[in-house]
């Protein structure tokens, strides 16, 4: 008897192709047959000189936390300290406090040698500010370097600053829509061939519709997050399933419990 759960399972993967590795081999080792067709791109930012302000805040000792709210933030920002910053190279901890708002950052972080302070139950800005009251009891007069994405929510450093933190805002890289899809992906889901849909944050959710048109409607999606699954209802796109964990094998599992 097979232990392959997912054996006859088309499942389609818009994550950005630097990051599809994980998850797709996390679902054909359950028997999944993989599509992949990202829904943006990762890019680094237009110029270095914000990054590079920010960074030197961190080496003058003017940070008390880093936040780093995704694995990309992580690449590109560690990326930079190599090549620019060699008093930081896997010393950024020694700086100041990291937070990572989930356990794929702080691997992703520790992968670089540096060590992670704080991870959140809830993988999300929310769960962050929490567990970040919780462990300090205040953020009154603390200073917080964010690096972040050129778009999306800004909760974390709005609930901050409404703490009386002092928030550094930083964009560390740009998440752009992929305006044309392959046409054999399109192809395939308009014949309803694929099962599922993964939807792996809000930005990709509200680029999907844009990409794939009323088509996106065709399969069942299943999002990354509560937050990404809200994104792709108000896209009027239908939701099968939420991981309960923000990894790949959250994923995973929430299309096994959907395929039931």
């Amino acid at each position: 008897m097979s232990t392959q759960r997912l054996s006859g399972i088309s499942a389609l993967v818009t994550r950005p192709k630097e990051q599809t590795r994980e998850l797709q081999e996390a679902l054909e080792a359950e028997g999944a047959v993989v599509v992949v067709q990202s829904a943006i791109e990762i890019l680094p930012p237009e110029n270095w000189n914000e990054v590079d302000f920010s960074l030197r805040l961190v080496e003058s000792g003017r940070i008390d936390w880093i936040v780093f709210s995704s694995a990309n933030g992580v690449r590109f920002v560690c990326d930079r300290i190599d090549e620019t910053f060699p008093k930081l190279a896997r010393r950024l901890g020694d700086f100041a406090q990291i937070a990572a708002v989930g356990e794929s950052t702080a691997n992703s972080l520790r992968s670089r040698g540096v060590d992670v302070a704080l991870v959140p139950r809830h993988f999300d800005a929310d769960g962050l500010v929490d567990a970040l009251i919780e462990r300090l009891g205040s953020a009154e007069e603390l200073s917080f370097l964010s690096f972040r994405a050129n778009r999306g929510r800004k909760t974390l450093s709005e609930r901050l600053a409404n703490l009386g933190a002092t928030v550094f805002e930083t964009t560390a890289y740009r998440s752009v829509d992929v305006k044309k899809p392959d046409s054999d992906v399109v192809r395939a889901l308009r014949s309803g061939k694929i099962d599922f849909a993964i939807a792996s944050s809000s930005a990709s959710a509200r680029s999907l519709v844009g990409m794939f048109g009323a088509d996106a409607q065709k399969t069942k999606w299943i999002a990354i997050s509560p937050l990404t699954a809200n994104a792709l209802r108000q896209q009027g796109l239908p939701v099968a399933g939420v991981a309960r964990d923000s990894t790949a094998r959250g994923l995973v599992e929430a299309i096994i419990q959907a395929s039931k």
